[in-house]
């Protein structure tokens, strides 16, 4: 087990971890930081433009840079970034960015308006899950040439191909989506023409706070201090340990073996709040628990049997017995608490309303179906109280369990019948999440636009064509107005049953604070962790 010390020769960690030699060097004492956390829901790596999932967020965003920022006390407000200011045209239909000229890459190349350029094209054409972002803005492979150019080295602009309300946008360029990667470095990566993938997987090209210096999957990530960031971290290097499992990062923490615990769960927190050495912080997130339901599957594409499903489940005593101070009841519609104008959810169990609407479908006595669920905690727990709820109106729910990995990969090729997840909002702006659950306007394979309505087979014409118009509403009174009324319709007819909403909660030894939780993954910041 890796002694937690301040500094650690490579003898004594090579002792600690196999293979600790890559890690420290035998020669330099390393300064460092342990934190425990479960990473198996890394599948492809950290290339901005692949990287799709909660801890791809935190790294991306802690070894690249953006435009734009959200502010950290403010989640509706953008603050400068990369570039030092921006403009956007009285119709909507230009927005000019003029970068700063002090900003430097972790290669030491500077940072150009060429390279935020080439970071979106490069995006959108290699077409991977996070140009789905892009797509929703009405960009594509095909025109993205026309939509984004480097005027001169300071000076960017996006020409949009049709309005967007300018928060989207800004949002969207604040994301993961919009991290600016050093192009001279990528494309000497090159193999093949793959504009650096394989190379990005596992190193960064940013200009963030840390770089990337090893992801070894199911086992750890190594981030070191860039030596060109304008903010460097306290600490120069950050040691991500996997370990899925709650009551092992606790016990690792109580130890001294780490000094940070990422995954703790409801059954640990009531020990961890009476020792005076251990520190928790919190954040309320955007990450919203869901059943999601497969319009392919004959039975789930009933109106009514989507109903019944999500009268069918206590949240309260999800919540309550399951979750209690980490996931609360949220059981609404596609925006979270915590974004404005968010509508809360009629729904709560009544099993009685559940058999009824099924036996109206012609399902008397109930069926069996499949849900897919991550094998960790709280995910197999709730599962298993799920399965209960159901076999009450007569569902036969048989439970399938994987790493988060596995069941993301299945839901996005659209293998699911129930599927267990949950949808982390990347944006504020609620124009992402209308788009998102509410638009699929082609739902072949070979889609560009593999929206959460996409991936469940959820057509409705009527909702795609009020998400779209809210999108490009321009009066915010109006657009707030279109947004209500389209949560509640969606509420009534979507293949989604909103559960629960996440709290972030860290718990850290008391001499190694400065943790900062934004609330979304890739608000999230490690720089400022300080260890005595």
């Amino acid at each position: 087990m890796l002694s937690r010390r301040t500094f650690l020769t490579a003898a004594a960690a090579s002792a600690a971890i196999p293979n600790f030699a890559k890690i420290a060097s035998a020669q330099t004492p390393v300064e460092i930081v342990v934190m425990a956390k479960g990473i198996d829901d890394v599948v492809n790596g950290f290339d901005p433009a692949q990287a799709y999932l909660g801890t791809d967020y935190e790294i991306t965003s802690n070894t690249y840079r953006m435009l734009v920022t959200l502010d950290p006390e403010d989640g509706t407000r953008y603050i400068s970034d990369l570039a030092e200011s921006w403009e956007v045209a009285e119709d909507g239909l230009t927005i000019t960015f003029i970068l700063r000229d002090d900003v430097v890459f972790e290669s030491g190349n500077p940072v150009t308006a060429e390279d935020v350029r080439w970071s979106i094209w490069r995006l959108m054409k290699m077409g991977q899950y996070p140009a789905t972002d892009y797509a929703l803005l009405g960009w594509s492979a095909e025109t993205i040439d026309e939509i984004v150019e480097a005027v001169d080295e300071r000076t960017f602009v996006i020409h949009m191909p049709e309005v967007r309300a300018p928060g989207t946008v800004l949002n969207t360029l604040a994301s993961p989506r919009g991290c600016v990667v050093d192009k001279l470095t990528a494309l000497e990566h090159e193999v093949d023409g793959d504009m650096g993938n394989a190379w990005l997987r596992t190193h960064s090209a940013g200009s963030g706070s840390y770089k990337l210096t090893e992801w070894l999957a199911g086992d750890r990530i190594i981030l070191d201090a860039n030596p060109n960031a304008e903010v460097q971290p306290n600490v120069p290097r950050l040691l991500i340990r996997n370990v899925a499992d709650p009551a092992t990062q606790l016990l690792l923490l109580e130890q001294d073996d780490i000094d940070i615990a990422r995954d703790l769960g409801s059954d640990q927190l009531p020990s961890v709040r009476e020792q005076d050495d251990l520190v928790e912080v919190s954040a309320l997130t955007t990450a919203q628990m869901n059943i999601v339901m497969n319009q392919d599957h004959e039975i789930l594409s009933n109106p009514l049997v989507i109903q019944a499903i999500k009268w069918a489940v206590d949240c309260e005593a999800i919540a309550n017995n399951i979750t209690p101070g980490i996931w609360d009841v949220w059981q609404a519609s596609f925006l979270p608490s915590n974004v404005k104008g968010a509508v809360p959810s009629t729904f709560y169990k009544d099993s009685d309303r559940a058999r009824q609407l099924l036996e109206e479908a012609g399902y008397p006595d109930g069926f069996s179906i499949t849900l897919d669920h991550f094998a960790a905690w709280p995910w197999a727990n709730i599962a298993q109280a799920i399965q209960s709820d159901m076999a009450e109106i007569g569902i036969d729910v048989q439970l399938v369990s994987a790493d988060q990995g596995q069941v993301i990969t299945k839901y996005r090729a659209r293998e699911h019948e129930l599927a267990l997840v949950y949808w982390a909002t990347n944006l504020y702006d609620p124009d992402y999440n209308a788009r998102t659950w509410c638009i699929n306007i082609d739902d072949s394979e070979d889609s560009e636009l593999k929206t959460q309505a996409w991936r469940n087979h959820f057509i409705d014409d009527d909702m795609a064509a009020r998400a779209d118009a809210a999108g490009k509403e321009l009066d915010e009174e109006v657009r707030a107005e279109m947004y209500h009324q389209l949560q509640i319709d969606f509420m009534e007819r979507a293949p989604v049953s909103w559960l629960l909403q996440m709290r972030d909660i860290a718990v850290h030894r008391a001499e190694t604070p400065g943790l900062h939780l934004g609330g979304l993954a890739y608000l999230n910041r490690f720089a400022g962790i300080t260890k005595s």
